[in-house]
């Protein structure tokens, strides 16, 4: 009966494989891993045939899957945070139904695509995958075993079909969750990077810190100043004192010599009023001593009368006569000459009167003059009790001022004091500052060393990527140059690149898509893009010449223009989708 037996295939013959699938659907790297495994349209074939087997299966399949990927705590929360258990039985159905049609085209492979997306964003890891895609995988070759184990080429031929094609879709899947995953990773590294290099206060802080001590130097001599000056007013305030205890003094001594001027001037006066009193007294004397000399004078015009009379009547006697004659004679020349004497007393009383009454008048403009000056040496004597109180308040004052003056110049000495703490604290900050810089700078280039890994990785980029990772290299071009600046870090020479070779250049001038070329920010690009590469070899070069203010210029003309360049990539990025 032998002769009736199909002789069996060995395990070698079913493991030949195609050098190009003829699947002719999709191509790149997707057409790579079908030539890999061998998947072609007999494989697909196989696999749609071997689905009319296991479709009886498929709800208990789909079942069991589920109830073994809920049993696992790990899986059951990743269910539950990012979505439910009906659309979690759903999104399986769908699946084992679109693998089981085995229709391998774009479709097909953007559906992979979204299920490695969701697996990257949801953090299950690819061997949880693969463990729970095989448990699936596993289901359904136990399923073909059990149905066609009769015929071993079928069975075979089937379940290495399922194999295959599950296979492609584990790498598909993984693949695309590897390269989220990367991407995640590279991306949330550039994020790091971007807000590392706003950290851009260093340089602002350590001028800051450098003007703070110049300052707290500026204060430390003001104060050594003002110090001096200080004890100089105390020295001023001290000499003043003991002037104004003199002049307090002399004041007192002056007071006394007014005093005694106006007990003199006092006395004075009241000699004045004892001489002018005398003097009234002297003009009433006058007075009555002109009416004596006036009785006087009428006593003599009578006897002159008498002696004429009698001269008459001598006259009249003739020679008896005689001798009364010469008597009368003799008594009118004495009555004559008593009153040319009483003319004269008269003329000199009349002159000493009006001299008693010019001296009257001196005295009362004398008496007046002295009772004005003591009424101006009371009101001196006044006048310098007054200074003396103001000049002892002022004197108590300048006591004050030079107590006052020790106080601050003590307190300007711990003023001083105090402005040294800061100025070494200031100068600590200044070093702790620079360090933090230098600490933040090398993680900076430890994180985008390790950001550069992952270009080393074969990870496919779309524009919008490379337009995130291009804004990231501008905004560390910026950062290593303003660091440069710092001292605390170099640019060799061979990593200024032209803005042709640059990985934004190299994106810009290769082979793309005329959609993104149509883009207005993507044709404003170029220009901008060209100043940043300028500036930043202008600003590496002037720092190799010690240039330092150059460099700093070149360094804002840089900052600008790599705004400009961000600007156009952030709106080209939000343009591609």
């Amino acid at each position: 009966m032998g002769i009736f037996l199909k002789k069996l295939k060995s395990w070698d013959q079913y493991m030949h494989y195609c050098d190009d699938t003829d699947i002719t659907e999709i191509g790149g790297r997707a057409r790579e891993k079908l030539n890999y495994l061998g998947v072609d349209q007999e494989t697909l074939q196989n696999v749609r045939e071997a689905a009319a087997i296991i479709e009886p299966y498929k709800e208990k399949m789909v079942q069991l899957f589920y109830e073994r990927l809920t049993s696992i705590e790990q899986f059951h929360q990743l269910i539950m945070r990012y979505s439910t258990l009906d659309r979690l039985y759903e999104t399986l159905k769908i699946y084992v139904e679109q693998f089981f049609q085995a229709e391998v085209d774009q479709t097909y492979l953007l559906t992979r695509i979204k299920i490695g997306k969701v697996h990257s964003r949801i953090n299950l890891t690819a061997d949880n995958f693969i463990a729970a895609h095989h448990f699936l995988i596993q289901s359904m070759g136990s399923i073909l075993m059990e149905h066609l184990h009769q015929t071993p080429d079928k069975m075979t031929r089937f379940v290495l079909a399922v194999q295959k094609l599950a296979a492609f879709d584990q790498q598909l899947i993984v693949e695309v969750y590897m390269e989220e995953t990367f991407r995640t990773f590279l991306f949330g590294m550039s994020d790091m990077l971007n807000e590392t290099t706003k950290i851009n206060e260093t340089k602002q802080l350590i001028e800051s810190m450098n003007r703070q001590m110049e300052e707290t130097d500026n204060v430390s001599a003001a104060t050594e100043e003002m110090s001096a000056s200080i004890q100089e007013v105390a020295q001023y305030a001290t000499k003043v004192a003991e002037g104004t205890d003199q002049a307090v003094q002399s004041v007192f001594t002056s007071k006394k010599v007014v005093d005694h001027a106006l007990g003199d001037i006092q006395m004075v006066g009241q000699v004045y009023e004892n001489v002018f009193e005398k003097v009234e007294l002297l003009d009433k004397e006058i007075h009555h001593t002109k009416d004596v000399i006036n009785v006087i004078r009428g006593i003599a015009d009578q006897i002159n009368l008498l002696a004429l009379n009698a001269s008459i009547e001598a006259a009249r006697a003739g020679e008896n006569g005689l001798g009364f004659a010469v008597v009368a004679s003799e008594i009118r020349e004495l009555s004559e000459h008593t009153k040319v004497q009483i003319s004269s007393i008269t003329s000199n009383m009349e002159a000493l009167q009006k001299v008693a009454h010019e001296v009257i008048q001196e005295i009362q403009q004398t008496g007046k003059i002295v009772k004005e000056s003591v009424g101006h040496a009371e009101l001196a004597g006044k006048e310098m009790m007054e200074i003396i109180e103001m000049m002892e308040t002022i004197n108590e004052s300048i006591t004050q001022i030079a107590s006052m003056s020790e106080e601050q110049s003590a307190t300007m000495n711990e003023i001083a004091n105090l402005n040294s703490t800061i100025r070494n604290h200031s100068q600590q900050s200044q070093e702790i500052a620079q360090k933090t810089a230098k600490l933040v700078f090398d993680l900076s280039e430890k994180m985008d060393h390790f950001r550069k890994n992952f270009f080393t990785i074969n990870i496919k980029f779309s524009s919008k990527d490379i337009v995130r990772i291009t804004k990231t290299d501008h905004l560390l071009w910026k950062w290593k140059v303003y660091n440069m600046l710092l001292g605390l870090g170099n640019i060799d020479e061979n990593e200024l690149t032209s803005h042709e070779t640059c990985r934004l250049g190299q994106w810009y001038y290769g082979n793309l898509p005329e959609g993104i070329r149509k883009i207005a920010a993507f044709k404003q690009l170029e220009k901008p893009h060209k100043e940043v590469h300028h500036s930043a070899r202008q600003a590496v070069e002037s720092f190799k010449r010690g240039e330092m203010k150059a460099g700093e210029n070149a360094l804002k003309q840089l900052e600008e223009a790599s705004n400009q360049v961000l600007e156009l990539l952030s709106n080209i990025e939000s343009q591609l989708g």
